[in-house]
This record gives C-alpha cells, sequence and structure tokens, in this order.
C-alpha cells in the first residue's frame, strides 16, 4: 500500500530513520529503501512510500521517495562521497598500517619484550574486530539494525585495532565517513605509540595495568 508521511528521526550516520503518517504509525526507513537523490534526507522531509515489514515483523517504508528532491547524478554514490571506480583506485594505508602494528608486535615477542598475553590479546580481539566488521556490513546491505560505531571502536582500542584496519579495507566498510576515518588514523597511532614503546624500552607492557588499575 502506498502512503505518505514525515520523516521524524534521522540518524545520518547510520543511514536510518523513521516516517510517520498520518495515523501516527512509525515505519523504520533504510537510506537505501529512499530514492537517489543529490541531498541527504533531512527531518521534516516529506516522503511517499510503500509498506512491508523487516525480518523480525516490524513495519518499514520501502520504494520511498522524497517530494520535492532532486535526483542525484548517475554516478553518484548514495552513501557520501567517489564515484565506485573512483574509490577502486585510491590508495588504501589501512592494509599497511595493519602489517606494520604486526610487525612491532611481532618484534616485541621475539625479543621477549612484551609478554604472550599481550600477543593472545591483539590475536583475539583482532579475529573479533574482524568478524563484527564483516556482520556489520552484511547488516548494511541486508537493512537490519546495525552494530554501533562505539562498540566497533571500542573493539579497536582494545587490542582490535589490527583487524578492525584489515577487515575496514577488505569489506570497504566505514572507509568514506570522515568522522569515523579520523578516529581509526587516531587509534592506530596510539597502538603504534604503545607498541613502538616497548621496543625501544621507554613502555613496559605493566603500565598498562597500572593504569587501568588506578582508574579502576
Amino acid at each position: 500500500m502506498r502512503k505518505s508521511g514525515q520523516l521524524v528521526d534521522w540518524n545520518d550516520d547510520r543511514g536510518f530513520g523513521f516516517i510517520r503518517d498520518a495515523e501516527g504509525e512509525r515505519y523504520f526507513v533504510h537510506i537505501k529503501s529512499i530514492t537517489r537523490i543529490a541531498t541527504r534526507p533531512l527531518i521534516g522531509d516529506q516522503l511517499d512510500f510503500d509498506t512491508g515489514v523487516d525480518a523480525q515483523g516490524r513495519p518499514r517504508a520501502i520504494n520511498a521517495r522524497i517530494r520535492g528532491a532532486n535526483p542525484a547524478p548517475a554516478r553518484a554514490v548514495r552513501s557520501r562521497g567517489l564515484p565506485p571506480v573512483a574509490n577502486e583506485q585510491r590508495f588504501d594505508p589501512r592494509p599497511w598500517l595493519a602489517v606494520g602494528l604486526l610487525v612491532l608486535l611481532t618484534y616485541d615477542l621475539a625479543l621477549g619484550l612484551a609478554p604472550l598475553w599481550l600477543g593472545a590479546g591483539y590475536l583475539g580481539m583482532g579475529v573479533l574486530s574482524f568478524g563484527l566488521y564483516a556482520t556489520d556490513k552484511h547488516y548494511a546491505r541486508t537493512n537490519q539494525w546495525r552494530i554501533s560505531e562505539t562498540m566497533l571502536h571500542s573493539i579497536d582500542l582494545g587490542f582490535g585495532i589490527i583487524g578492525g584496519l584489515l577487515a575496514q579495507s577488505r569489506f570497504r566498510h566505514k572507509t568514506a565517513k570522515p568522522g569515523f576515518a579520523l578516529f581509526t588514523w587516531c587509534l592506530a597511532g596510539l597502538h603504534a605509540l604503545w607498541l613502538g614503546g616497548i621496543a625501544i624500552g621507554r613502555i613496559a607492557p605493566d603500565d598498562l595495568a597500572n593504569l587501568l588499575n588506578r582508574f579502576g
């Protein structure tokens, strides 16, 4: 059934929101269900849409069109940023950063400068981070509820950064969001300082435990 309603809630970072129709019922809407337009959706936009339900049986809007919105150019990428071909040709430093961190970690472990638990932490959390990015990418493609960016960053901070960098590059996920990318670079730099500090003897692995105990 074709309905009309107003966009009353919109999370532009995660690309979804809610439409309320004239009867007051709310419909979940994902950016992929909105006809491509030159600008991002805004709260207050009036939309025409078909109705459906998601996997959990909740009402959702599909084939939505924002009234008065200009269509996007044919090669525009809805998520923001460059055309697909240009994105593919851009140099991605993430795998190289991941390799650099792995080299530092291996150096620290091989020379006995870092305990085995540190290597195990990076391995386990790296696998977890890679899996979370892969899952979130799948959720994005299937219009399901997403894993929060705070969760992804927290896992990367807690020794998951190597897996996170590899997953971002492998799945081309979160790479077009400047704010998310900037925070990722900061986390990678923090881990590089940490592992590099251990390598040159300026930082001891126990310093982290002491710091956590101080705030614990």
